[in-house]
């Protein structure tokens, strides 16, 4: 009776995984999280591959590893406070009545990200081994249930733990490589609302007029909701290179590879109990699966020791973000068939300099600026995608009370240009507007022990 009802089903709940696969991080390009290391952040990132200076090389290039001083432990806590706001600026229903609803608040959730790492040589110093426990994606945004796009996205959250056994080895004088495995746990929790109204019009009204005014299922005033949870485990590896130039000049290359995740989990939809009796079995909970195809990255860095004293570092760095283009979402409901969507998103580039200066044997002070592209195509932004090209301002410092011990410190605050969207929604409603106030401030303390 209504054969367009199932891909509606299916097409909310492919909205719904999106939330996950191609939300926005308030602190690198895409849902990338940069924050790994404190001296690092305090540095924009710029030359971390070539930096060595702690434990948290094992994440950056643990071709570095044996530069490090002996065995240590490394950790940190990263304080992320973003800032989110949308304006609308013409946002319709299915039917082109305007969306009801505010702006959502500020879309992003404060957060903390952990890192820790340990590094020790083995035998004479030659090989060196460390292991690392890092984010490095992740995401957390959350609107007002009654905003405008609610039924493009409500709330999201996207954990990313990775664990990073590395090895490092010295070749010749000039020379070192490293490897390491990567064991990643993806977890996803999303939500978002469902117009029923509209379906209900769009769909049953043409082979049954008065069905949707009878039972009140009118757009935007019969909305249900969409949950999925799910996650998974996969591997990955890192390679790198450290070259030394001279006395006074290292250069560093890094590859994380790509990581493919398969996300399974549960579909779970709420309707309004007439508008479910007619849909059945459509919008019915479902198991579903989605691919997670995270980015392969490559690094180039330069640290070189202008003086006794003064430091300067610089990076690029390469994401292949063309590995996350779409998402080809599987529902064991047969009358929720299988689906692809596009997001079209790009590889990027991520600029950075940096320089650091020794005040005297106890204190070091450290600054960066970066410039990051969005992987983001702004003809396919989303909500869940309010991402936009950023620069990044950096500050640092590192106390030293102990010749073992010392304590880093840093903040970043990074910048977003404004993100226009004019989004359409699988039920047909578009979201018309800009976000035009989007900022975060990042600070970080963080923890070497040299045993």
């Amino acid at each position: 009776m209504f054969p367009s009802l199932p891909p509606a089903g299916w097409r909310v709940s492919a909205t719904a995984i999106l939330i996950a696969l191609s939300g926005t991080a308030a602190h690198a390009e895409g849902f990338r999280i940069q924050e790994y290391s404190v001296r690092d952040l305090g540095l924009a990132n710029s030359g971390n591959a070539a930096y060595a200076a702690d434990a948290s090389t094992v994440f950056s290039n643990p071709a570095a590893l044996p530069q490090l001083d002996g065995r240590q432990l490394n950790v940190g806590l990263h304080g992320i406070l973003g800032r989110g706001e949308f304006t609308d600026t013409g946002s319709t229903d299915a039917t082109g009545a305007p969306l009801s609803g505010g702006n959502g608040g500020d879309l992003f959730n404060d957060a903390v990200i952990p890192n820790a790492y340990y590094a020790q040589p083995i035998g004479d110093g030659r090989f060196w081994f460390g292991v690392g426990l890092t984010a490095p994606f992740g995401l957390t945004t959350d609107y007002d249930n009654g905003w405008t796009g609610r039924y493009q996205t409500l709330e999201s959250e996207l954990t990313v733990i990775d664990i990073n056994p590395s090895l490092g080895f010295v070749v010749n004088d000039w020379l070192s490589l490293g490897l390491g495995v990567s064991a990643q746990y993806a977890s996803v929790k999303l939500t978002n609302a469902i117009d029923f109204g509209s379906l209900c019009l769009g769909q049953v009204e043409p082979a049954a007029p008065g069905t949707c005014s009878s039972i009140g299922a009118l757009p935007q005033q019969a909305d249900g909701f969409v949950k999925l949870d799910g996650d998974d485990w996969t591997l990955g590896y890192n390679l790198g290179a450290l070259i030394t130039l001279s006395d006074a000049t290292r250069l560093g290359l890094a590859y994380r590879s790509g990581i493919d995740h398969g996300i399974e989990g549960d579909a779970q939809f709420s309707a309004p109990a007439a508008m479910g009796a007619l849909l059945d079995p459509a919008f019915t909970d479902s198991q579903a699966f989605a691919p997670l195809n995270l980015p392969a990255r490559f690094s180039v860095s330069l640290h070189h020791q202008a003086t006794e004293r003064l430091a300067l570092t610089g990076d690029v760095s390469w994401s292949q973000w063309e590995r996350f283009d779409g998402i080809s979402v599987d529902f064991d409901n047969p009358a929720q068939p299988d689906t692809v969507e596009t997001l079209n998103y790009d590889n990027t580039i991520r600029y950075s300099a940096g320089a650091e200066y020794a005040v005297n044997t106890a204190w070091t002070v450290r600054g960066g600026v970066a410039v990051e592209e969005t992987p983001t195509d702004p003809d396919f932004r989303s909500p869940r995608v309010p991402d936009a090209d950023r620069t990044v301002a950096a500050l640092g410092a590192s106390w030293t009370p102990r010749e073992n011990i010392t304590l880093d410190a840093g903040y970043q605050h990074i910048f977003f240009e404004d993100a226009e969207i004019d989004e359409t929604g699988s039920g047909g409603d578009t979201l018309t507007g800009v976000y035009d106030e989007n900022a975060a401030d990042l600070v970080a303390l963080g923890l070497s022990w040299r045993f």
